[in-house]
């Protein structure tokens, strides 16, 4: 289980001004918060920036080089935005995200097959399927688009799109079939990721990292290889690090049971 840190993000208020303010002490501080917690990559969520996006991705993507050497995601409906940090980036991230929508498919997947990246597919196109059958569907015309363009299985992360369980609770049985099925479904595997806390967003803050923390092993025990996930919530963390250990992706120390 790899997780990835969802924490800077442009809907953050203090991460959001530091981004208008190109100040990078906050955004530095963060992701060097993360990187201790034990984050495998860290995801630059800048949302549409249609304004600036390209010039913002940039020092987005320098400022936090600047302070560790993890893997990024970049993360924005933003094509161009998108590239810019591609170019910048010491090492080929993660790109967040392409789906079945015309666009996507014409604009964010090309950018992975032409800079070598690694990139989520969401099972989604008009909309978000409820039915597993359908999303998987989806995923293996995700999959089939990128292989056309040469990208092959072991760089494609499928994300089955995780939703609210005050909403759509419905949907939560779906995206764990989803994950067991994509092991059937394709002979070279795929990795698979979601955004985990989109189960708790509607639930009072108090009781959000609950919520994900039950639901993130019940993905693993069904073969969620990543999650995006709050990398500042040490109890999830602990979480990640005892799934590893008892799926023996890694060696167990006691330390990995304690709070950090």
């Amino acid at each position: 289980m790899r997780a990835i840190a969802e924490n800077i993000n442009v809907m953050s208020k203090s991460i959001g001004a530091a981004m208008k303010e190109r100040n990078p002490e906050p955004v530095q501080k963060l992701a060097q918060d993360c990187a201790a917690a034990g984050a495998d990559l860290l995801d630059i969520n800048l949302g549409p920036a249609r304004k600036g996006g390209p010039e913002l991705m940039e020092w987005m993507v320098n400022t936090i080089q600047e302070v560790t050497n993890l893997q990024l995601c970049l993360d924005t409906s933003n094509h161009e935005a998108m590239e810019a940090g591609i170019k910048v980036c010491s090492r080929p991230p993660l790109l967040n995200s392409f789906s079945a929508q015309p666009d996507k498919m014409e604009n964010i997947l090309p950018l992975a097959a032409k800079y070598d990246c690694e990139i989520i597919g969401l099972t989604m196109s008009t909309h978000i399927p409820k039915d597993a059958n359908e999303r998987l569907g989806i995923a293996y015309e995700l999959v089939m688009a990128a292989n056309e363009m040469g990208i092959p299985n072991s760089r494609i992360w499928i994300d089955p799109i995780v939703m609210p369980i005050g909403v759509a609770q419905d949907h939560a049985v779906p995206v764990m079939d989803v994950v067991r099925g994509l092991a059937e479904l394709f002979e070279e595997p795929v990795q698979t990721t979601c955004g985990l806390s989109n189960v708790s967003n509607g639930a009072p803050d108090e009781l959000r990292s609950s919520i994900e923390r039950v639901y993130l092993p019940m993905l693993a025990a069904c073969g969620m290889t990543s999650a995006i996930l709050n990398a500042k919530d040490p109890e999830m963390m602990r979480a990640v690090r005892l799934i590893n250990d008892l799926n023996d992706e890694a060696l167990y120390s006691i330390s990995d049971a304690e709070l950090k």
